[in-house]
């Protein structure tokens, strides 16, 4: 049985990684040796200080809380730090303009920086991705976060870990306290004895003789020994580690609490922050197509409603982007406080590759728009090999709380053993030495010992140890249907999140294909205006689907990191890296 209780816990590794690197909104975005820059919000924008090829058409700047961006025309050539419209349209340049404003800053008081390297500024507008071996979420501040630092910052900072700690140490010292009880005693006492006179004894009418001296010392040490013939002191020792084996478990479940917490809170905050990219993206696209509806209107081959449609675009995706960067901010603030640091400080996190985060931000000249990196490979042949009823036995062996129970059934029936102690014998042996300093008539020896058995059986204390029994009992029978039931949950557990993953899984596949149609459905529909054949309505359409496909592709992936952790935590497994 100790050995089923005390098995190991063994973690799984988590894919990380990636190959992308994209810029974030908020506070202000570098961009330093070919990273990827610019960026809306509250912050500046940044382009490099050597000359940096625009490829025609690129979308710099996009708008910030209140503000439009200013975008690039045909024919630019050169980046230059910007600076964003404050509650107004886009600024446009005319074809064949010598430069053309890159990163513009939406907020109207953030100027535009230059930062260490040059921005390579490309087709997809207003981001740019290297293959930097790991995708980033890009901040002025902050430090670096991986999920392994992510999870061990959340137990440092976790309360209910630091007192559960500090609950297996006070069992640890109840533990020494029951088996201090069959240790021996040593004691030593010390007394004065002084008399207002002298006593004197005649007998027969022989001169008195005193018999007793004016005062009288005694000095005695002693040592006792309780026996424990009926092996209740080595029940309740046993009853008290395994109190604190089961606190261990019970640790062991907060960490794992707390590490499926922190992948959730992780993944979110990327979520949330990939989102507001994808509507700065979208907003940038929107200023495009605004520019372009503005173009044929004033070569009087477009119609002013298609004008009036592009604002109304322009303003939504300004809409979209304040409430994606107040998600964004939130979940900055819940990792923040996950890992107990200040709760506006920036973070920098450590991303998968393949997530598709403004990649589709089309150009003025290009029939057709790729993702620049491989989407998030399809785990669905990863999920079909999973076991899932080997698993389960897994989960009935590695759960915390399942060991914790199966502890506690042990616990509760050492308390039987202990609730018969109220009518068991009780053997002690007792060991005294005594020395007078004084001696008289009734103390002539100036030393003297003593070795003392006793033995105590009580016959009937009113039925009380009889009842504590009967409440011991019930005690094991609930601990024992406890473990039933919780086997019973561990189960569910197990099966649903198993269904979870497996839906997480196939999901991604459909979200890559979907963003992929996606792309071309908008690039062909933006074509075909630009060539005067179309409605503006179906851009605006095509563009409202690429959005809503880019998102479905950002959760999908972080749909699955979650479910992953939440099948790796119904087992009872920590995430790589990470031990119980």
């Amino acid at each position: 049985m100790f050995s089923e209780i005390a098995a190991a816990i063994f973690g799984v590794s988590v894919i990380s990684g990636g190959t992308a690197a994209w810029a974030q909104q908020g506070g202000g975005a570098g961009a330093g040796n070919g990273a990827a820059a610019g960026a809306a919000g509250n912050g500046a924008g940044a382009a490099g200080n050597g000359a940096a090829g625009a490829a025609p058409g690129a979308n710099a700047g996009t708008a910030g809380a209140g503000g439009a961006g200013v975008s690039g025309a045909p024919g630019s050539n050169t980046a230059a730090a910007g600076q964003g419209a404050a509650n107004g349209p886009a600024a446009t340049n005319s074809p064949n303009a010598g430069t053309a404003p890159a990163n513009a800053g939406g907020n109207p008081n953030g100027a535009g920086v230059s930062g260490n390297g040059g921005v390579t500024s490309g087709t997809m507008g207003n981001t740019s991705q290297g293959n930097l071996g790991g995708s980033r979420i890009s901040t002025l501040k902050g430090t670096d976060w991986d999920l392994n630092r992510t999870i061990a910052a959340a137990y440092e900072s976790s309360s209910d870990l630091q007192i559960a700690q500090r609950n297996t140490e006070i069992d640890q010292k109840r533990a020494n306290q029951k088996a201090d009880e069959g240790h021996p005693n040593i004691e030593g006492r010390a007394s004065a004895t002084r008399f207002d006179q002298k006593t004197k004894v005649s007998i027969g009418g022989t001169p008195p003789v005193e018999v007793l001296g004016s005062h009288t010392e005694t000095l005695e040490l002693g040592i006792s020994q309780r026996l424990d013939l009926t092996g209740q002191i080595k029940a309740a020792t046993d009853q008290a580690t395994l109190q604190k084996l089961a606190d261990e478990f019970q640790v062991k479940r907060i960490r794992n609490d707390r590490s499926l917490r922190a992948e959730t809170v992780y993944y979110n905050l990327l979520r949330a922050q990939h989102q507001m990219q994808v509507a700065q993206a979208s907003l940038t696209t929107a200023l495009e197509q605004q520019r372009i509806a503005q173009q044929l209107n004033g070569q009087q081959v477009g119609q002013k409603v298609d004008v009036l449609r592009a604002n109304t675009q322009v303003a939504n995706a300004q809409t979209e982007l304040r409430r994606t960067q107040n998600n964004a901010s939130i979940a900055r603030t819940s990792f923040n406080d996950l890992v107990g640091q200040p709760l506006a400080t920036e973070v920098v996190l450590s991303d998968l590759p393949g997530v598709s985060v403004g990649q589709a931000t089309p150009s003025a000249t290009a029939t057709t728009t790729e993702p620049e990196t491989p989407l998030f490979a399809s785990p669905t042949a990863e999920v079909t090999a999973i076991d899932v009823n080997k698993d389960l036995q897994t989960a009935y062996t590695q759960r915390p709380d399942v060991l914790a129970q199966q502890v506690n059934v042990r616990v509760a029936e050492k308390g039987i053993k202990l609730a018969h102690a109220g009518l068991e014998p009780d053997f002690r042996l007792n060991a005294a030495g005594d020395y007078y300093p004084t001696t008289s008539f009734q103390s002539p020896r100036q030393r003297t010992a003593a070795i003392t058995a006793s033995i105590t059986i009580p016959f009937y204390d009113g039925g009380v140890t009889r009842d504590k029994v009967s409440e011991a009992k019930l005690e094991t029978e609930n601990a024992k249907t406890t473990l039933d039931s919780l086997k019973s949950d561990v189960s569910l557990d197990v099966s649903q999140a198993y269904l979870n993953l497996t839906t997480a899984a196939a999901q991604i596949d459909n979200a890559n294909s979907a963003l992929q149609q996606a792309i071309k459905t908008r690039d062909l529909a933006l074509l075909r205006y630009r060539g005067e054949v179309a409605l503006y309505l179906e851009v605006t359409d095509a563009q409202a689907a690429l959005q809503a496909a880019e998102n479905n592709q950002i959760n999908a992936v972080y749909d699955y990191q979650v479910a992953q952790a939440e099948y790796r935590h119904a087992l009872g497994v920590l995430s790589g890296g990470q031990s119980q």
